[in-house]
């Protein structure tokens, strides 16, 4: 076994250095490294939706579910299928196993649409095309309710997708979605009386309107060489537009829409999705991190951008009300698991100054934080990210983060006390209990591997918890090894007095013996 503390001791300017990178990559990962409130998770459920107009559940149900479902069994790795067949729709629910691995997912998903698409031709003609729909891993993290005092709807619709397209630009944003937004339509009112009188059957009206604005490819004219394209660009683009759409008669008359039907322009009624704030009329801004993000720097952004908006482009009236906001929460979960963290050391600290002194609970102390700062520092090296169970996976290890320090400090005193030579007694320990130590440590980390290795959404869930053990363990054993003898022989001074001293010889010990005895 190479001889740590010797080593250490011949090479003190270095572990310095080494030192002052740990503590100070540590202190800067904390501030650099994403942080969430929980870890991140893949969400294995899909639905695959199909609309049926006219038709029956039970038409639904034999004619699109069943035709669906049974190609969608075939797939592998299906933890459940289940489907609901309602008048007019076809919903079917897909989820996977919970071992399928979180970077197979989307293989998955493209699978399944693969497996849609393979039986569209199947379905009846007047089914709509089945659509995927996989994208409820996406958390909107932040959520404004954005009121407009004197605005009309077109125009805060227009507003608000102006700050959509603004916080869009902000890198590491993933998804903007705006939430009830009433939809503008064009309402068409027939006269049944006109109708009647001129001839004219609703089913030529929705015939012509239906073709009005499709666009045709209309071809080129070639002249002397030269070849143009042929455009004819008469799509509604007004409600007048549509008034003036001409309808063949059936006495070889022609007749304009006004005059058989009232155009009017509005919102679809009744309104699908609706929001509210304080009573007001309101549309909702929700806004989406991309995984791996810190989502308390993206909202310090959209901030920002928010303040930039209200200063230059927004006018009074238009006012953005924060309904949720996840990185408060982030930090506030942080900043509590942070406090319990610092109490975790400072308690530990506390009990071994009183049980060791004041000098070896300095010197234990002094390590245990380097050991928090240097897990830091590696785990931002491995894209890691801060959030409960990484926090909390120092907590747990706080016990056992000081036990090679105990074992290397206790030894280093003993030696000084029996009149060993300071340099013996500074690294004869490391050489007696190096291995030992290291087998209870990969011990203590054997006993989370399972964790690590297992592949359900709970062990992904709780996968930090094993990093951030092995890695403050590993780096524990060997800052006993290296830091302790560093710092005990700046600290612990060899007294003639208690030269050749035997350091069991005292009441206390004696005591603990005779009651083992009994």
């Amino acid at each position: 076994m190479k001889d740590w503390g010797n080593w250490a001791l011949d090479n003190r300017k270095l572990l310095y250095f080494v030192i002052a990178v740990l503590v100070v990559g540590g202190v800067l990962s904390f501030y650099d490294m994403s942080k969430l409130e929980d870890p991140e998770i893949k969400v294995k459920q899909a639905i695959v939706l199909t609309v049926y107009p006219g038709a029956s559940a039970h038409q639904v149900e034999l004619e699109v579910t069943d035709v669906l479902e049974k190609n969608i069994r075939s797939m592998k790795e299906l933890e459940y299928v289940s489907s609901r067949s309602m008048n007019d729709v076809s919903m079917i629910t897909v989820e996977l196993s919970t071992l399928v691995k979180n970077k197979d997912v989307p293989q998955h998903w493209d699978i399944l649409r693969h497996k849609v698409g393979d039986v569209q031709s199947s379905l009846p003609e007047g089914a709509g095309k089945s659509v995927v729909m996989d994208g409820f891993g996406d958390v909107y993290g932040i959520f404004y309710a954005m009121t407009a005092d004197g605005f009309s709807d077109r125009e805060t619709g227009d507003y608000a997708e102006l700050v959509k397209r603004e916080i869009q630009t902000i890198e590491g944003i993933s998804d903007v979605i705006i939430y009830g937004e009433r939809k503008e339509c064009i309402n068409i009112e027939l006269y049944e009386d006109r109708m009647a009188t001129l001839g004219v059957h609703p089913a030529e009206v929705l015939a012509t309107l239906d073709g009005q604005n499709k666009t045709v490819y209309s071809g080129y004219y070639e002249s002397n060489g030269y070849r143009l394209l042929v455009s004819v660009n008469d799509k509604y683009k007004t409600v007048a537009d549509i008034e003036n759409l001409l309808l063949q008669g059936h006495e070889n008359d022609q007749l304009r829409l006004r005059d058989i039907a009232r155009v009017t322009e509005d919102y679809e009624n009744p309104t699908r999705n609706e929001m509210r704030y304080d009573r007001q009329q309101a549309l909702g801004i929700a806004v989406s991190a991309m995984s791996g993000t810190d989502i308390t720097k993206i909202g310090w952004q959209v901030e920002n951008k928010i303040e930039h908006l209200k200063e230059s482009r927004l006018p009074a009236g238009i006012v953005l009300n924060k309904v949720f906001y996840q990185p408060d929460r982030v930090n506030d979960a942080l900043g509590s698991f942070m406090i319990n963290l610092i109490e975790s050391i400072l308690i530990v600290i506390g009990i071994l100054m009183l049980t060791m002194g004041f000098r070896s609970g300095v010197i234990i102390g002094t390590s245990l934080f380097i050991v928090v700062a240097g897990s830091f520092l590696v785990l931002h090296f491995f894209d890691g990210t801060l959030q409960r169970v990484s926090l909390a996976a120092f907590v747990l290890a706080m016990g056992m983060l000081v036990d090679n320090a105990i074992v290397i400090v206790d030894g280093i005193l003993v030696d000084i006390k029996q009149g060993k030579p300071r340099r013996t007694a500074l690294t004869s320990i490391g050489l007696k209990t190096a291995m030992p130590l290291l087998a209870a440590t990969l011990i203590a980390i054997l006993a989370f591997l399972p964790i690590f290795l297992s592949p359900d959404t709970t062990g992904v869930y709780v996968r930090d918890l094993f990093i951030v053990l092995a890695v403050s363990l590993l780096l524990s054993w060997i800052l006993a090894l290296t830091q302790v003898p560093i710092q005990a022989n700046a600290m612990f001074a060899i007294r003639q007095k208690n030269k050749n001293k035997d350091p069991y010889d005292h009441k206390a010990y004696q005591l603990s013996t005779d009651y083992k005895l009994i």
